[in-house]
């Protein structure tokens, strides 16, 4: 009865952790349809140019989420020494500088499709597209730095009173 149980909880198990990973995959093929559209409509691109972008920008951004990862895969502690210090901030710099390498390597396959001007553009618009998804990841809808703070004064304000 025990082995029955457990094997229907592992399965059970499976099953939700298989069905997060296809939300996930349909949350990111959102993000991307996203991106794609918001990129294509700054960057003022023609259905040719579009058709032939597509593909290439899919493996870029496959290869920089790839590097990413694993940084957001897991939490780590806060570091405790100046010695772990140091080594998050080369870890950092380290990541910074593959990225800039792939950024380099697709470089020259983004201009077989776009102009030099677009080529230019896109990176500046990718970018910004990237920084407004960290922004809402490191704060989510109510739980901004300015939320927080008119909290803290409402609690300040009951204490004055």
């Amino acid at each position: 009865m025990k082995q029955m149980m457990m094997t229907m909880l592992f399965c059970l198990a499976a099953l939700t952790a298989t069905a997060q990973e296809k939300k996930g995959n349909a949350i990111n093929e959102k993000f991307f349809d996203a991106k794609v559209s918001e990129l294509v409509y700054r960057l003022n691109m023609s259905d040719e140019q579009k058709t032939k972008f597509v593909p290439i920008y899919r493996r870029y951004t496959e290869e920089m989420r790839a590097l990413m990862t694993p940084r957001t895969k897991e939490k780590p502690a806060k570091p405790a020494t100046d010695e772990e210090r140091l080594a998050r901030t080369k870890q950092r710099m380290e990541r910074q500088q593959q990225a800039q390498s792939i950024r380099l390597k697709y470089l020259d396959e983004f201009a077989t499709v776009l102009n030099a001007q677009q080529v230019t553009r896109f990176f500046e618009v990718e970018g910004k597209i990237q920084k407004k998804l960290m922004d809402r990841r490191m704060h989510p809808k109510g739980k901004g730095k300015m939320r927080q703070h008119a909290k803290g004064a409402k609690k300040n304000e009951r204490r004055k009173s």
